[in-house]
């Protein structure tokens, strides 16, 4: 596999407070390569200092040794760079525009420029590439989110207050090149009462008291706006966005990594008027990080074999070298979409997405009306139950929240298993049983669920698992929604307690083979922490409810009821 060897930068050549067009200054610094010369340049425009981001320095290393400079950019308000910090804000369209300029109008570049970077450092690379600098040549986003209300600061509808207070943490560092102690400080939280407080603690807006300045200004703006309004649509990606995407993009995720917008930003691109021959997806066995750095063979209770080997870092060299040295130098991707099914170990490509073969599986949700735990008689089945309608209930209780698994939390070797949370008796599980066939799961499965609760609020949580040969659950996916946005995300509907309603939402990406004689399950409960925030069960802005109160929810199938598990296969 790719070797992770740690190899930092050195200091940098350059260090400019580079001037925007409003005269702010943005600390930027500049490593040239060895041998002079005007070179191409990749601009990384990043949220985070370098003791937080520092992990990611092996790739920029391998930039240089190829010839090309490496700019990486602290955005507005962040360490050392003037103006003020906000989340996505409309102005980082103009700073991506004019940092791209700053840069090939110096005698060290050859004005040409490309993009690199993951996570938000990917979500800059949207904004700049929208306002279409001309100097942009190409660009390489991984991991991106483009939807925040799928992805934190909401996740399907429930605000991320562990997410949200961990990451306003990591950003609060006075420069670029100096360290930060306590960065994504969340692994103690079961043992730090303080920690866990601020998590737990009513009313959520008063959890972010501890904040300053511009981050405390994002807490509190993420709460102000609970429903997608003009606010969050002037931070998220529109079609016409998209189609202002006209450089090559090459996107890349990862099949751990738990991030959605990936797909999101594809689908985007693909409906756009640019040529299909511009862009490329490529979906390894990464997870966050690793989408960036590259992998592992062995990542979780996967061995992931010999063929997940691939030199992500050199494919992106060969990638921007392509369209900023010579475009008859390099090698692109082999194929417009590549991706890597765990299970099988293996790659599959094809010129779109979905892949050839792709198909939908109807799973009809059913039980005797005791689904709970493990132990408990729910059932997948290919046809709908034709008896008499059954609901199956569970209670969620804000004041004692099931602890849910955090992907990646442990690092990528730790062995994520499930079980733990399919005996509790809160949780339904319903199960395929042992498989006649092979089942490949390729893309995001949707739940098609009738709900009723005793609350005017609550939510729905989903893990889709493998329950394999060795007895290992292994988490696949997972999906939420808050039901008052039932109805969309732009508004607030609550429940009338007892009322039966109807809801739809997909699950994250998930790409993997579950073998003959394996089990498909899919557990669903009433909330996820510490990742989501418990809903109170109150009714009006939840940022200020004071009071808790566990809700009795029901799952409602057989009869007129319908609730499918809606899985993408490929065969």
């Amino acid at each position: 596999m790719t070797d992770m060897t740690h190899v930092g930068l050195p200091a940098p050549d350059l260090r400019v407070d580079v001037p925007m067009r409003d005269g702010v200054t943005l600390d930027t610094c500049v490593w040239l390569p060895a041998g002079g010369g005007p070179v191409p340049a990749i601009l990384i425009r990043t949220p985070y200092s370098r003791a937080v981001s520092g992990v990611n320095e092996p790739p920029m290393v391998r930039y240089l040794q190829s010839g090309l400079a490496v700019v990486m950019q602290q955005i507005r308000g962040i360490g050392r760079s003037g103006g003020h910090f906000a989340f996505m804000a409309p102005h980082e369209r103009d700073d991506g525009y004019d940092a791209v300029e700053w840069i090939a109008a110096q005698d060290w570049c050859t004005g040409a420029v490309g993009l690199d970077g993951h996570s938000y450092a990917g979500m800059t690379q949207l904004t700049t590439a929208i306002a279409q600098p001309p100097h942009l040549r190409c660009m390489a986003p991984a991991v991106v989110s483009t939807d925040f209300f799928l992805e934190p600061p909401y996740v399907g509808g429930v605000f991320s207050r562990m997410h949200t207070l961990v990451w306003c943490e990591a950003l609060d560092f006075p420069s670029m090149l100096e360290p930060k102690d306590g960065a994504f400080a969340m692994h103690g939280f079961m043992s730090d009462p303080s920690l866990l407080a601020s998590w737990l603690s009513r009313p959520v807006r008063a959890a972010g008291a501890g904040l300053k300045g511009d981050l405390r200004k994002h807490y509190e703006d993420s709460l102000d706006h609970p429903t997608f309004d003009d606010w969050w649509a002037a931070r998220s990606f529109s079609a016409e966005d998209f189609a202002k995407i006209t450089v090559p993009t090459l996107v890349v995720s990862g099949n751990f990594d738990p991030s959605v917008g990936t797909m999101h930003l594809w689908r985007g691109l693909e409906a756009g008027p640019v040529s299909p021959d511009r862009r490329w997806l490529l979906i390894g066995p990464w997870d966050h990080n690793g989408a960036y750095n590259g992998g592992d063979r062995y990542h979780g209770p996967f061995d992931l074999g010999p063929d997940s080997d691939l030199d992500l870092v050199a494919l992106r060299i060969a990638f921007f070298k392509h369209y900023l040295v010579d475009e008859s130098d390099g090698a692109l991707p082999k194929a417009r979409v590549q991706h890597f099914l765990t299970g099988a170990n293996r790659w599959v490509a094809g010129d779109a997405f979905p892949l050839p073969g792709a198909a939908e599986r109807v799973l009809h949700l059913a039980s005797g009306g005791h689904a709970n735990s493990l132990r408990g008689d729910g059932w997948l089945l290919d046809a709908a139950p034709d008896g008499a309608a059954v609901a199956d209930s569970f209670v969620d209780d804000p004041d004692w929240p099931i602890v849910c698994p955090l992907p990646g939390l442990k690092g990528p070797h730790h062995r994520l298993d499930l079980r733990e949370l399919a005996r509790h008796h809160d949780v339904l599980v319903y199960q395929t049983g042992p498989l006649a066939a092979p089942l490949t799961v390729m893309g995001e499965a949707r739940l098609e669920l009738e709900v009723s609760a005793d609350v005017p609020d609550a939510d729905v949580v989903v893990y889709l698992v493998e329950v394999a040969a060795d007895g290992n659950w292994n988490f696949l996916a997972f999906g939420q929604l808050r039901l008052r946005y039932r109805e969309g995300f732009d508004r607030e509907v609550m429940l009338t307690p007892g009322e039966v309603v109807p809801i739809s939402f997909t699950l994250s990406h998930a790409a993997h083979e579950i073998p003959a004689g394996g089990n498909l399950a899919l557990l669903v409960l009433g909330g996820n922490f510490p990742l989501l925030d418990p809903n109170p069960h109150g009714l009006g802005p939840i940022a200020d409810q004071t009071e808790n109160r566990p809700a009795q929810q029901w799952l409602h199938h057989g009869g007129s009821h319908r609730a499918a598990l809606c899985l993408p296969v490929l065969a």
